[in-house]
């Protein structure tokens, strides 16, 4: 897990793929086996909503600025097993810490604690606490819901604007299987 706060692998809100250089616009998954339990909801947060809940002086202090990411996580928020991909040839990447939604034009808060390292330009321990400041805000003020998982269930969101985290609470050993499917985009902006 992250913190004592956020302790669980998957229990934690975040965006698919932003170790990346091109991160999911849309993230489709496909409930195939669910445990008995059912396996709890995944629930959803608003990043747009959470940007403009911000104050209007926040807002402009994180324009330009831009969130680190690795695929290996040796440096980020916890460290972690690496991810992998084509021929592995994953590197780090950095992506706008408000990103312009590619369709809509709306802004949103993009970050994800489960791979961020730094904040670009600024100090490693302050550009930490500004990420976790960020996600604590959203975490506690940003519109949210969630959806109870039943078998075939096929749910699709937009991974440009907004979070999402699995409950997992369903015994350890429970089969619970998904496929996901993400639809490819262009570098946030």
């Amino acid at each position: 897990g992250l913190d004592d706060e956020r302790p669980g692998l998957f229990e934690t809100f975040h965006c698919d793929d932003t170790f990346t250089r091109e991160p999911a616009r849309v993230t489709v998954l496909h409930a195939r086996n669910l445990p008995a339990s059912g396996g709890g909801p995944t629930c959803f947060m608003d990043m747009r909503a959470a940007y403009e809940l911000l104050g209007e002086e926040s807002r402009k202090e994180l324009e330009g600025l831009r969130v680190a990411y690795s695929h290996n996580n040796e440096n980020a928020f916890p460290p972690r097993r690496a991810a992998s991909g084509p021929a592995d040839v994953l590197e780090d990447v950095a992506h706008p810490l408000v990103r312009t939604h590619p369709l809509a034009g709306s802004r949103a808060l993009f970050l994800d604690l489960d791979r961020a390292t730094h904040i670009e330009s600024m100090p490693v321990a302050d550009g930490r606490g500004l990420i976790r400041r960020l996600q604590d805000h959203s975490e506690a003020k940003a519109p949210r819901c969630e959806h109870e998982w039943q078998e075939n269930d096929v749910l699709v969101w937009d991974n440009a604007s907004v979070q999402h985290k699995a409950s997992g609470n369903f015994k350890l050993g429970e089969s619970r299987r998904f496929w996901r499917h993400m639809v490819s985009s262009e570098c946030p902006v």
